[in-house]
This record gives C-alpha cells, sequence and structure tokens, in this order.
C-alpha cells in the first residue's frame, strides 16, 4: 500500500449539539459505552462524557479537577486516555508555570471518570521548540506503548513537527529518544502539522494529523503511513483527507476508534461554516465511518445511521 487515492471531502453528521463546544476529542470504548474527552472548557479542565450509542450523551464532569502543581489553569488541552495494566492512563497538555509555553502530562485513575492525579512532573517539554502539544498514545499488537506529539514550534517562530517515542511499561515515561516522523511540506498544510495518532490496521501504520489553523476553514486531517510505529511515515495523498464540506468548517483534530462492533469511527471537531473561531464560534463533535482499501484511507461518505 504506497499510492493513494485523492481524497478531497466527507458527509458525515454532527452528533452532538452545535452549540455546546467540545474541541479536541478522544473517545474511550469500553464495554456497554464510550467516553469521550476533550480540551478544557469555561472552569472543567477535562470535560468528560458518556454515550451507551454514540447519539445520545451524559455530562459526567471533570476527569481531573485538581491540576499538578506546576500546570496553569485554564489551558488543559487534548487529552488521551488509554486503558493499561487494570487503571486508566491521562495524557494531556498544559501551560508550565512560569513559562509562556504548553507541555504534556500525565494522570492516573482507576476509572476512566476519573478523577485523574497528575505525576509531579511533566512528561514531555521541548521548552527549546516551543513546548510539546497534543499527545496520543498507540499500542502495537505485541504489547509496546508509544507516545506520538507535536512540538508547539509556531507558538515560538519555530518549524513544527511531530514526534513519537516508546513508553515505559508503567506509561510514565519515556523509555527511547524523540524521533521525528514528519512536518508540513505541502501546500494545503500550511507550514504546520498537529494532533498525531498511529492506528495498526492490516499490518500497516497509519499516521493521521491535522494541518493548518486550527480556528479558520483551512484546518484539515492527513495521513500518512509506515511498516513501524516510529516510522519512517511517507505521505499519501496530494489532498487531506478530510476538510471543509458543507456547513462543516476546519475539520479536524481527528481520533479514530472501533466501536462495539468492531468497525473504525473517526471523531474530530469542526465549526460551523461562516462561524469560525472564538468568541463566536464553537467546535462540535462530529463522527464519520472510516475505510481501509487498497487505495488508501477513506473517511465515509455516507450516514452513519
Amino acid at each position: 500500500m504506497k499510492t493513494f487515492m485523492r481524497r478531497p471531502v466527507a458527509v458525515p453528521y454532527s452528533v452532538y449539539p452545535q452549540r455546546e463546544d467540545l474541541p479536541d476529542p478522544n473517545v474511550l470504548p469500553v464495554p456497554g459505552g464510550y467516553y469521550i474527552y476533550s480540551t478544557n472548557h469555561g472552569q472543567v479542565n477535562v470535560p468528560v462524557l458518556f454515550s451507551r450509542d454514540l447519539e445520545h450523551f451524559q455530562v459526567l464532569g471533570d476527569a481531573m479537577p485538581v491540576l499538578p502543581r506546576w500546570a496553569r489553569r485554564g489551558l488543559t488541552w487534548a487529552p488521551d486516555v488509554t486503558a493499561a495494566s487494570g487503571e486508566y492512563r491521562l495524557y494531556f497538555t498544559a501551560r508550565l508555570r512560569r513559562t509562556q509555553y504548553q507541555v504534556i502530562g500525565v494522570a492516573t485513575s482507576r476509572s476512566p471518570q476519573g478523577p485523574f492525579t497528575a505525576t509531579k512532573r511533566p512528561l514531555v517539554r521541548m521548552l527549546e521548540l516551543g513546548g510539546a502539544i497534543d499527545p496520543a498514545v498507540h499500542t502495537s499488537e505485541r504489547g509496546t506503548s508509544y507516545l506520538y506529539w507535536k512540538n508547539d514550534g509556531n507558538a515560538a517562530g519555530q518549524q513544527t513537527w511531530l514526534w513519537g517515542a516508546e513508553l515505559t511499561q508503567d506509561g510514565l515515561g519515556l523509555a527511547s529518544a524523540p524521533v521525528p516522523l514528519l512536518s508540513a511540506s505541502e501546500t494545503w498544510e500550511h507550514n504546520l502539522v498537529e494532533a498525531p495518532q498511529v492506528i495498526e490496521e492490516g499490518g500497516i501504520y497509519h499516521l493521521l494529523y491535522s494541518c493548518a489553523d486550527f480556528g479558520n476553514e483551512s484546518y484539515a486531517v492527513g495521513h500518512a503511513w509506515g511498516d513501524h510505529p516510529l516510522g519512517p511515515f511517507t505521505k499519501t495523498c496530494d489532498a487531506p483527507i478530510l476538510s471543509s464540506y458543507g456547513e462543516v468548517a476546519g475539520p479536524g483534530h481527528s481520533h479514530a476508534f472501533r466501536t462495539e462492533s468492531g468497525e473504525w469511527r473517526l471523531a474530530y471537531h469542526g465549526w460551523e461554516a461562516g462561524r469560525c473561531g472564538y468568541p463566536h464560534g464553537r467546535r462540535s463533535l462530529h463522527l464519520a465511518p472510516l475505510h481501509f482499501g487498497r487505495d488508501g484511507v477513506r473517511v465515509g461518505l455516507e450516514h452513519l445511521v
């Protein structure tokens, strides 16, 4: 699988009311339903919802009501929750006190609802590269876990890269040096890449990532593939696999997951067309089928029912 078809648009649908802000969604499947986490909203550090059917949602509150001492309140972004060894680990972005930079932390809980308790120090800093944001974890079929993230170079006038590293067995540290995976090289990426996620399907590692400006209609989702969780990764098409369509503008910061029946779904946020950016706009939750085939990865055209 080394050549992929151009995939310009998709026609999914909104599953959470557009008046509700749920940016940078992360979905954790559990027996009997799904937990959904998002970037901070108001006084809630890590909003968490639960759904049995991905159509009806119950707001549960704050998965991490108490931030670690090193984190400044109000800037807790892009959570990623994974289950491992009888506990749950929350990887998150937060502002490092006494700096202007975001860094990545990790917290643990016995329940997916929380409360999660963070470690005393950040997991990834990269202050010399503008900080680190957008963590995501992939656990290979062999049981080895890897962390992926972006150096927040655009916050410091530097280039942005996607990075990966193997995690220690307890998931609380890095077991290998960070590896640069890819940076912006295509016109439609607008010199910025972020929000990486690696998933494994058919013996191939698929890297999904977002690009361009999250605050307008240029935001989109790209795709690359590799034979190893840490690459090298090769971009596979001359356009994003998901970009603005219909009434949805700037779809991105996606998270792929399997449903209870084993089908792949892609969760992502999107602005309402003509209402991009805060304070007037909201990034609502959307879902779409995710298909794998000889022509690569495709975001489903059909509506979910």
